[in-house]
């Protein structure tokens, strides 16, 4: 009898473990989901910025061209 009680004690407990690190599963798996989300709005903004920039760029070199071009006809 003694023997039964400790094994369903120790089955309790290990239940409640199971259920713990399900909870705990449940909010890790939210965590990465948001972390996974916030991520992908990151690289779409890092991946706007840089075509500014790379515009940017493209229209002061082409700026630079015209008026070098202007200096050499005058």
């Amino acid at each position: 009898m003694e023997k039964q009680a400790k094994e369903s004690i120790m089955i309790q407990n290990l239940m409640n473990k199971v259920e713990s690190l399900e909870f705990s599963n449940k909010i890790l798996d939210k965590k990465l989901d948001k972390v996974l989300q916030d991520r992908i709005v990151l690289r779409n903004e890092n991946f706007k910025l840089k075509k500014q920039i790379e515009n940017q760029t493209r229209t002061q070199h082409t700026q630079t061209e015209e008026e070098e071009c202007l200096a050499c006809s005058a």
